[in-house]
Order: structure tokens, then sequence, then C-alpha cells
């Protein structure tokens, strides 16, 4: 019941503002799925008015009279879709060598696009001359656990103690859905990236060399 409970928090909804529950699906029809919906609804009566394989049409007809103010010629009033990303994005890190990568989300989901933003990233070890920016989606806060889109790496790092060299690391989504990931060595000026296409982003990522 994740999903459901998901969905109350992304909307700022607890189940006392919720009227009726109704069924979509064919899988709604199992009644597993039925008893852990009431649990979670506090043993709300479940709508079966509705067939679950036609709910979704008849949600979406419903937002369209809406959309349009019941006005009978079909015309829409003016309003605006909002694309926004589906799940978080971000990168792998850890605070010193050996510990567990932790994602560090630079983009929350449910975030506008397009849009950019910035984190400034340091060095997990003394003397490393090499960072690996492995890139993933996903809301597990242990980065493993979420999915892997791609990883570039910079090299020839001058020695300075952990923390000390800092990447200022960028994430883009385009008006497209493009994700643009990049690093620069703040001290170097040293610049690598990768793209990913708005295709789910599970095609191989495209690593570029930045100027």
């Amino acid at each position: 019941m994740q999903p459901v409970e998901r969905c109350l928090k992304d909307a700022n909804m607890d189940i006392s503002r919720i009227d009726d529950v109704v069924l979509a699906g064919g899988s709604s029809r199992i009644p597993k799925v039925q008893q852990l919906l009431q649990e979670v609804f506090k043993g709300k009566e479940l709508c079966k008015g509705i067939n679950p394989d036609e709910a979704i049409a008849y949600g979406a007809a419903v937002e369209a009279a809406v959309l349009s103010g019941g006005n009978p010629t079909g015309m829409l009033q003016d309003f605006r879709l909002l694309d926004v990303t589906p799940v978080s994005l971000g990168v792998a890190t850890s605070l010193s060598a050996g510990e567990r990568d932790f994602m560090t989300v630079v983009i929350p989901r449910n975030t506008r696009i397009p849009v950019m933003k910035k984190v400034v990233l340091v060095t997990s070890q003394d003397n490393q001359s090499s960072v690996p920016f492995r890139v993933y989606e996903g809301e597990s806060t242990t980065a493993k656990n979420n999915n892997f889109l791609g990883e570039f790496y910079l090299n020839d790092i001058p020695p300075a103690p952990q923390g000390v060299p800092k990447f200022e690391t960028c994430f883009d989504i385009d008006e497209n859905g493009i994700l643009s990931v990049s690093a620069e060595d703040m001290s170097t000026g040293q610049k690598k990236g990768i793209t990913f296409n708005s295709d789910r982003r599970n095609c191989e990522g495209i690593e570029t060399d930045l100027k």
C-alpha cells in the first residue's frame, strides 16, 4: 500500500479528507488488495459501483468536464499542464573510503521542469586522483537500491586532503525531458558530463568532455 500512502503524502492529504475509495484496474478485484485498502482507509467502504476496468476512463471524463466548465460546446477553459520529474535524481556519495554510498538528491521528485540545480561535492579520501559521478533515480537513501542511470569520472585531480577538492555538480533537465549531468573541478576547471534521453532515461548515457 506504499503507492497509496505516497499519493496521499504528495497531495498533502490525510484519509479524513477522502470521501470515496474507487477501485480501478483488474488487480483491485483481488480480495487481499481490497482488505489492505480498507485497512489503510480505516474500514471505509470501498466504492464498487464502477467497473474497475472502466474507472480510469470515467475519471478522465470527469476531469474533462471540470476543465471545460460544464460548457456543452466542449470548449475547454484556459488551463496549464505542468511537467514534473516522476522520481528523484541524484548522485552516489560516501562520507569516507569504504563507507556505503548514499543517494545525494539533486532534483527531488515532483520538481517542475525545465529545471537546473547545482550542488558542490568533495573527495571522500586523501589524495584522491579520480572521482566517479554515478547518477541514480529513485527514493532510497542508499544509492545501490535506486535505478542506476550511468556514470562518468573526473581524473588527474591534484593531491589534496579529503574534502578539500570541490566539484560543482549540475543537473539540468530541459523542456524535452533531456537530462544532462556535469561536474567541474573547481580548482583546475576540468569538466565532464553525461546526457540521457527522456525515454525513462534507461538508455546508456552519452559521456562528454566539456569546456
